[in-house]
């Protein structure tokens, strides 16, 4: 038996704010192009940066809500957000508890108005608390309390999700569920919990956008036309237009998504060999900076 959470609101907040981040970080992206080479525009790549990944939780995050249901088998309750599973055994549940005999909880996670992912201490004897909710007041909640943890959801139709847990209850369980989560597919990626990896993917963006800093902090002085001694053409120095430098952020960007979504799925599967394309993303990257250098003097 399957219920289902008002999800109207939230999805329409989540999907706003998801398309404000995108919108926010094409206008800068536009503004960067448009505008004169300089040092000062690597700020606004950086600032569009950070916004388009925003925006990509966002999307997510309003994804995932848009899967939230509540799914009961003789054998659990099953919390399905996203990619994730949360699985709380029929036998495990000692009661519910509407949430409006209990004070508004503070949730800590994602959380906006009409969408709670998250985890708080709820007063009353029921503890610590894992959100999976799209409450806009207390009343809006029903707490299922095991004696480990308890889960805030939201329905429609509370006495009749009760009425299905009773019944079930008394059917009796077929098989043993462990109460824990299960990940699946993206929240499944071990990159997420590999500090190595991150570090590694992070470095390989600070080298790019060094690289990137250098030829926009040296571009305005030069003239239009540059001797260029990069690439070696048989010791015959080449005498073009300085815009072709410009050829080289647009380089690294690419050589940086590639290594980094080879990475990244390399990653799961073998560790080292995600590993080796992160560092060949920061071997890339440091290339082309050695390449502007080089170019330049």
């Amino acid at each position: 038996m399957e219920f289902r959470p008002p999800r109207t609101v939230g999805s329409l907040v989540g999907g706003g704010l998801a398309a404000w981040c995108f919108v926010v970080a094409l206008a800068l992206v536009v503004r960067g192009v448009t505008a004169d080479v300089a040092l000062g525009i690597i700020a606004l790549y950086v600032v569009a940066s950070v916004f388009f990944f925003m925006g990509l939780l966002f999307a997510y995050w309003t994804y995932s809500l848009g899967t939230l249901r509540y799914t009961l088998d003789r054998n659990a309750l099953t919390i399905t957000w996203g990619d994730i599973r949360q699985m709380v055994p029929m036998a495990q549940i000692e009661r519910l508890v509407p949430g409006r005999e209990l004070p508004n909880p503070h949730v800590a996670g994602v959380s906006w108005l009409g969408h709670h992912i998250g985890h708080a201490d709820v007063e009353g004897g029921i503890g610590n608390t894992l959100f999976y909710s799209t409450h806009r007041s207390p009343a809006d909640l029903l707490y299922v309390v095991t004696p480990g943890q308890s889960y805030a959801i939201s329905l429609d139709d509370e006495v009749a999700f009760a009425e299905a847990v009773q019944a079930t209850q008394r059917v009796g369980s077929l098989v043993s569920v462990p109460q824990a989560p299960e990940r699946l597919y993206l929240a499944a990626q071990p990159f997420w919990e590999d500090r190595t990896a991150q570090v590694l993917a992070l470095a390989a963006f600070a080298t790019f956008f060094a690289m990137f800093a250098f030829v926009y902090q040296q571009y305005p002085g030069l003239p239009q036309s540059i001797a260029l001694s990069f690439p070696q053409l048989n010791g015959v120095t080449r005498v073009a237009s300085k815009s072709e430098l410009l050829k080289l952020p647009m380089t690294g960007i690419g050589l940086l998504l590639v290594n980094l979504v080879l990475g990244f799925v390399a990653h799961s599967w073998e560790r080292m060999v995600g590993y080796v394309l992160l560092i060949a993303a920061i071997g890339a990257e440091a290339t082309l900076l050695a390449a502007a250098i080089i170019a330049l003097h």
